[in-house]
C-alpha cells in the first residue's frame, strides 16, 4: 500500500485548490439564501413568577421552606396542561389547538430557587409577548383554583422581544462554510485516490520502486522546450 506524506497531502490540496473555494463558496451561498429567504425567525418572550407565601400572610413555616423541586414540577406541568392552553387561546382568541400552545410554552426552573420562568416562542414578536403573559395569569389563576392556595406571584412580565433567537445566521454561515471545506476535501482526495497516472519522476518511484535515469523533453514548432 503506498503512504502518503503530509507533504504530498499539502501538495494535492495546493494543486486543487479551487475545488475546495468553489465548494465553500456554494455551500454558504446556499445556507445564506436559507437561513435569510427560506428559514422563519422565531422570538422569545419570558416571564418569572416566585412560588411562595401570598403577600398578605406573615410568618415562614417549615412547609414553605421545603417547598422545592417536586412541587415547582407540579407547577410546571400545569403551565403547560390543556386546562391552561385553551383558556390562553380562549381570552386572546387565537385558532390553533391545545397542542400546538402547549408546544410554544417553556417552563424551568431558575437554578435551585423557588422561582420559576416562562418562555413563549413564536414568529410574532408581539404574539410571543403576549401569550407569555397570559399564561402566566392564567397559570397563577389556575394553581389558586387547583392547590387551593394563592402562593404565586408575578415577579416580571415579558417583554416585547426585539431580536430573533433564531435562526443563528453568523452559526449557520460558519457551519455552511465549514460543510463546504469538508466536502471539497472529501472530492480532491478522491480525485486524487482515482488518479492512477504517472506524471512525474516522483510518481515512477513511488510507484514502481525504480529511479528514473531520463525524460525525453517535449518541444513545440517553435523549437521551445515545454
Amino acid at each position: 500500500m503506498t503512504e502518503i506524506s503530509i507533504k504530498d497531502i499539502f501538495g494535492m490540496l495546493v494543486r486543487r485548490w479551487w475545488i475546495i473555494l468553489v465548494f465553500a463558496v456554494v455551500f454558504g451561498a446556499a445556507v445564506y439564501i436559507r437561513t435569510n429567504f427560506f428559514t422563519v425567525p422565531l422570538y422569545n418572550a419570558s416571564t418569572t413568577l416566585y412560588v411562595g407565601k401570598n403577600t398578605d400572610q406573615f410568618g415562614i413555616e417549615t412547609a414553605d421552606l421545603n417547598l422545592g423541586s417536586s412541587l415547582i414540577l407540579d407547577y410546571r406541568e400545569i403551565a403547560k396542561s390543556r386546562l391552561v392552553a385553551y383558556e390562553v387561546l380562549d381570552e386572546l382568541g387565537l385558532g390553533m389547538s391545545a397542542e400546538e400552545m402547549s408546544d410554544k410554552i417553556m417552563v424551568d426552573q431558575k437554578d435551585t430557587t423557588r422561582v420559576i420562568e416562562i418562555t413563549v416562542k413564536d414568529s410574532d414578536p408581539q404574539m410571543a409577548m403576549d401569550i407569555a403573559n397570559t399564561v402566566a395569569e392564567v397559570f397563577r389563576r389556575k394553581v389558586a383554583d387547583i392547590m387551593q392556595i394563592e402562593n404565586v406571584q408575578i415577579i416580571d412580565t415579558a417583554e416585547l422581544p426585539e431580536l430573533p433567537v433564531s435562526p443563528q445566521k453568523r452559526v449557520n454561515y460558519a457551519v455552511g462554510v465549514l460543510l463546504g471545506l469538508m466536502a471539497g476535501f472529501g472530492l480532491v482526495f478522491l480525485i486524487e485516490f482515482l488518479d492512477d497516472t504517472v506524471k512525474t519522476p516522483e510518481d515512477v518511484l513511488k510507484h514502481t520502486g525504480f529511479v528514473v535515469i531520463g525524460t525525453i523533453p517535449v518541444f513545440s514548432r517553435k523549437g521551445r522546450r515545454v
